[in-house]
């Protein structure tokens, strides 16, 4: 009896393996291309100056650049046959000195076959979407005396007491402004040479 249960488990793996191995998921990846990658700006050890509402600089240091796939919209990772995978490139920006005092800042860049969306997370405060990346809100705008092209300004209409009013945002440089429900700023300024 013990060889028959044996036999008939043997035969069920099979089975299974076989009917598996009928599988024939195709599999596609959407990847950045065409400098769609220059949405997450920082690098692995770039620093960020930004000056608070009390001028003092704050120095941010990139602390992660990871890219990723993730299960395209209508699959979830427990399917047997994910169709479409996402890349998502994250980079993170973190206050060198405390981290808590200051939100980490992140870029997430999600490249799908068709586009590229951008979000913008201010750590547990925000995060907020660009809602067309190919209409930048200022052709120009100057902050601390720096003149930056194509500006993305994210207002966040939602803010509670200690969350982010106000990102201003560009490809070439990234954070420019952060603006807090509380009245705490972060902006930019540049390297001193």
């Amino acid at each position: 009896m013990k060889a028959f249960y044996s036999f008939l488990t043997l035969i069920m793996c099979c089975s299974l393996l076989w009917l598996s191995s009928c599988n024939d998921c195709t599999t596609s990846v959407a990847q950045f291309e065409n400098g769609d990658g220059d949405w997450t700006v920082y690098e692995a050890r770039d620093t960020l100056l930004m000056v608070d509402d009390t001028d003092i600089v704050r120095v941010f240091v990139n602390t992660r650049i990871n890219s990723d796939p993730v299960p395209g919209d209508g699959f979830g990772p427990a399917d047997a046959c994910i169709e479409q995978y996402y890349t998502r490139r994250t980079s993170v920006m973190q206050h060198a000195a405390s981290p808590r005092l200051f939100p980490a800042l992140t870029v997430v860049a999600l490249k799908t076959p068709e586009t590229i969306r951008i979000n913008l997370v201010v750590a547990q405060r925000a995060d907020l979407a660009i809602p067309d990346i190919n209409t930048p809100q200022y052709a120009q705008l100057t902050l601390e005396e720096v003149t930056y092209q194509n500006v993305f300004e994210i207002t966040n209409e939602d803010s509670g007491p200690d969350g982010v009013k106000l990102i201003q945002f560009n490809r070439e440089f990234g954070f420019l402004h952060v603006e807090f429900s509380d009245g705490r700023t972060l902006t930019r300024i540049p390297p001193q040479l």
